[in-house]
């Protein structure tokens, strides 16, 4: 990469900065030196292997932001298609629904006819040659796990032609995804390709639980082995400040209690009872207040006190452009995987850039400090200051969350 092409992508970074109205602080600035570096060895990689970077740190501290803004200012300079950025999330689901699908279609291939490794019991035959022993039987294809074979055939899928993959918000907390994590990175670096990733957790905190964070052990070394691990880290979370242009989920809002003057207030209107409905996401159905052309009104406990997942929060994200969740309590008064699926919640929305706006009894302050000790639920606290606050009149101090 010339030195002008250098330049040009850290104007393209500093100039995205200055457009969301505000400037690159001394620790971002040195990571974007980083950044910029790791671009001028991919503009050069036929003469030597990369390594990526690995950026981690806490909450709201500008490592998506920055790793986007890079990614995006490089692309320009790839041939189409060598970049793929993708979230956490979003990986997890491509990958599952790609294995799922090569599943299928081995179960619903055509079967060998008889005489050609068919089954010939109950059928009279014309021996030609001597029995041989008979081959042991495959695993069962019905296997809730999947077969190498179509494992690899869906990362092959997800890689292919890819040059620099993204990995956004990288976080592990489930054994079957932290393996297959790995096989996905000892594919990816067997192919060259270079890996840029921003997580919460250091490389040797994913998978926490250390009951089973032995699984994540294989990709851990992996992710050391190519990846620079840089931190970003500083005594600011951004989103203290608020929300960079009040766009997407930073135009949402937190109104307490909810009454019908503060939505009006926001353009919104009260869904009535005959306004529910459910919402299908593949062969499942769920009850929602309320399904408008772009706008989801739900409460929270068909959101979180039901079996949902994030397969159906990134269904939803892409559906429907603004999301109203009414009726939303502490985290400490409901269950784990409630509290675990609104953390899931609000991580897809970030993502996807989706206005949300909560209607809840409880300030936001006082819902941000009363979250429970849950995974993940720190990145929670942050991002729910992009939110506007409208407490309606009534007093924060007034609202004391009860042991």
């Amino acid at each position: 990469m010339t030195r002008s092409r250098l330049e040009s992508t850290r104007r393209a970074v500093e100039a995205a900065a200055s457009r969301e109205g505000f400037a690159l602080d001394a620790a971002q600035s040195a990571l974007l030196d980083r950044l910029v570096r790791l671009g001028e060895e991919l503009a050069g990689a036929r003469r030597r292997p990369v390594r990526g970077l690995y950026v981690w740190g806490p909450a709201g501290r500008g490592k998506s932001w920055l790793a986007g803004a890079f990614f995006a200012a490089v692309a320009d300079g790839l041939p189409a298609g060598a970049t793929k950025r993708v979230h956490v999330y979003d990986l997890f689901r491509e990958l599952h629904a790609a294995i799922h699908a090569r599943r299928v279609t081995a179960l619903t291939g055509p079967r060998p006819a008889v005489g050609q490794g068919g089954p010939t019991r109950g059928w009279r035959t014309r021996a030609t040659a001597p029995v041989a022993e008979p081959t042991p039987p495959r695993p069962s294809e019905e296997s809730p796990e999947p077969r190498p074979g179509a494992v690899d055939s869906a990362i092959d899928g997800l890689l292919r032609g890819t040059t620099l993959l993204y990995l956004d918000e990288l976080h592990l907390h489930d054994t079957g995804d932290a393996t297959l994590l790995t096989r996905l990175l000892r594919r990816a670096f067997a192919a060259g390709v270079v890996v840029l990733a921003t997580s919460n957790y250091e490389p040797g905190t994913l998978l926490p639980n250390p009951l089973w964070h032995h699984v994540a052990e294989p990709g851990i070394a992996l992710l050391r082995a190519h990846l620079d691990v840089v931190e970003l880290a500083g005594p600011t979370d951004y989103r203290t400040l608020g929300g960079r242009g009040r766009a997407g989920f930073a135009a949402g809002a937190w109104l307490r209690p909810g009454t019908t003057a503060q939505l009006d207030a926001r353009g919104l209107r009260r869904p009535g009872a005959d306004e529910a409905t459910a919402v299908r996401t593949g062969s499942r159905t769920f009850p929602v207040t309320a399904a408008r052309a772009d706008e989801l009104w739900v409460t929270f406990d068909d959101l979180a006190g039901r079996p949902t997942s994030t397969l159906e929060y990134l269904d939803w994200s892409v559906r429907f452009r603004r999301w109203v969740v009414t009726d939303v309590p502490l985290l400490t008064a409901v269950d784990r995987e409630a509290q675990q699926r609104f953390v899931a919640v609000v991580d897809v929305l970030v993502d996807a850039d989706v206005e949300l706006v909560v209607t809840s009894p409880h300030a936001l302050g006082t819902f941000r400090t009363a979250l429970p000790d849950r995974p993940d639920a720190f990145r929670t606290a942050s991002r729910l200051q992009l939110l506007t606050e409208d407490a309606g009149g009534t007093d924060p101090a007034d609202d004391v969350p009860h042991a």
